[in-house]
């Protein structure tokens, strides 16, 4: 019996191509032939990538059926917390792969998950792994509260300060709308707004 294998890859933001790069080598070494790609939060309970997976396994199984072959299908993934970061969606993930009679294999936790050495295994590192993702969450927020006690200003600041000074200067001024500082600069709104709460500046 053949065996097609397909590989499923996420991160949080467009920002670091490395990451997406060491999830495709090692993909591509675990024999997938094809790779869906996500950059979405594991948060999010929509992954567009992950249903469009789902819905191709689904139509490869059908097409099977009609044809009389005989294949296995397997999922791979780098790390289980690729799939999301509640212990909830990656068990209801894992869940309808079993119903299509799917595989999944984490290369980095080395296991199949529908043994039940696997099915318990699973259940521990989800778990394990929401765990850490919200204590890494409540570190950020003390740690924010933190610089709010000491002072510190927070937030990204405008990459062009020359312009965001003449923005500031403008906004001081009282002679000029928020639009026409905007425009001028340019920036958004919101970006001019959260410059000028940034460096604490009133009229």
């Amino acid at each position: 019996m053949s065996v097609y294998k397909v590989g499923y890859q996420r991160k949080s933001t467009d920002k670091n191509t490395q990451k997406f790069d060491r999830q495709t080598d090692q993909l591509n070494e675990a024999g997938c032939q094809q790779i869906y790609t996500d950059t979405i939060s594991g948060k999010s309970n929509s992954k567009p990538q992950q249903l469009r997976m789902i819905a191709d396994l689904e139509k490869r199984i059908e097409h099977n059926k009609a044809q009389g072959i005989e294949e296995t299908l397997i999922v791979v993934v780098v790390s289980i917390d690729r799939l999301g970061r509640s212990t909830k969606q990656v068990i209801t993930f894992v869940e309808k792969l079993e119903s299509l009679g799917v595989g999944l294999t984490s290369i980095k936790e080395g296991f199949q998950a529908f043994t039940p050495q696997g099915k318990f295994f699973l259940t521990i590192v989800s778990a394990f792994a929401e765990l850490e993702a919200g204590m890494c969450s409540e570190r950020v927020k003390d740690g924010l509260k933190s610089a709010k006690r000491r002072g510190k200003k927070l937030g990204r600041p405008f990459k062009d300060s020359e312009k965001m000074d003449t923005a500031i200067r403008m906004w001081q001024s009282g002679d000029f709308s928020i639009a026409e500082i905007c425009a001028s600069v340019p920036c958004s709104k919101q970006t001019l707004y959260n410059e000028i709460g940034r460096r604490g500046i009133r009229r």
